[in-house]
C-alpha cells in the first residue's frame, strides 16, 4: 500500500466551457453572490495541476453559480483535455465561405462572416494549444523549467555609443573612420 496522498484536481474549466463563462465573469457573479474572490484563486483552480488548498466557500460559491455538484468540481483523477471547437453549423460555413474565397465569388457581408469565423477558429485553436502547453507543464515540471530571465551588461571599460540627431551625425563617423585610416 502506497503512503501517498491522493491528489485532488480543479475541473472549473470545463465547467465554465459548459457555462460559457470567463473567469472574468465568473468573478462578477461570484461577487453578486457576496463572494468576493482574489482573481488569483479563480486562475488556480484552472490549473491541470494538483491542487494544493481548497476554499470551501469558493467551492461551494462555484458550485451554486454553476449548478454543479462539488463533485463536479473537484476530483482525483486528472481532468481530460477538454479541445474548444466551432460548432458544426460554424464549421459547415466556415468551410462553404473559403471555398467560396477561393473561387473569388465573396460578397463584402461574406468577407466579414469569413473574417469573424476566421478568427474565432483562430482563438479557439490557440486556447487549446495554451491548454496542452500549460497540462503539459503541470506533469512534467522537471522537464519543462520555466525560462530564466538574463541580464546583459557592457563591460565598464567598453565605450557606449549613442545617436546624434544632428544632421552633421552621420559626418562624424567618416571623420572618425578616415582619421584612422591615415
Amino acid at each position: 500500500m502506497s503512503n501517498s496522498l491522493p491528489l485532488a484536481y480543479s475541473h472549473l474549466p470545463q465547467i465554465l466551457a459548459k457555462c460559457h463563462l470567463k473567469i472574468s465573469e465568473l468573478r462578477k457573479k461570484l461577487k453578486s453572490l457576496g463572494v468576493n474572490v482574489n482573481p488569483k484563486s479563480l486562475y488556480r483552480l484552472t490549473s491541470p495541476a494538483p491542487l494544493q488548498r481548497i476554499d470551501a466557500r469558493i467551492v461551494g460559491a462555484i458550485c451554486q453559480t454553476c449548478a454543479v455538484g462539488i463533485e463536479d468540481v473537484i476530483t482525483f483523477e486528472p481532468p481530460k483535455p477538454a479541445f474548444q471547437k466551432l460548432s458544426g453549423i460554424e464549421q459547415k460555413r466556415l468551410d462553404d465561405l473559403m471555398s467560396k474565397h477561393t473561387e473569388e465569388k465573396l460578397s463584402a457581408a461574406e468577407t466579414r462572416e469569413l473574417d469573424a469565423l476566421s478568427a474565432k477558429a483562430h482563438e479557439l485553436t490557440m486556447a487549446n494549444a495554451r491548454m496542452l502547453v500549460a497540462q503539459r507543464r503541470a506533469l512534467n515540471p522537471a522537464r519543462n523549467p520555466r525560462p530564466v530571465a538574463a541580464s546583459v551588461r557592457a563591460r565598464p571599460n567598453q565605450a557606449v555609443k549613442r545617436a546624434d540627431s544632428s544632421k552633421n551625425a552621420a559626418l562624424k563617423p567618416r571623420a572618425a573612420a578616415s582619421a584612422t585610416k591615415t
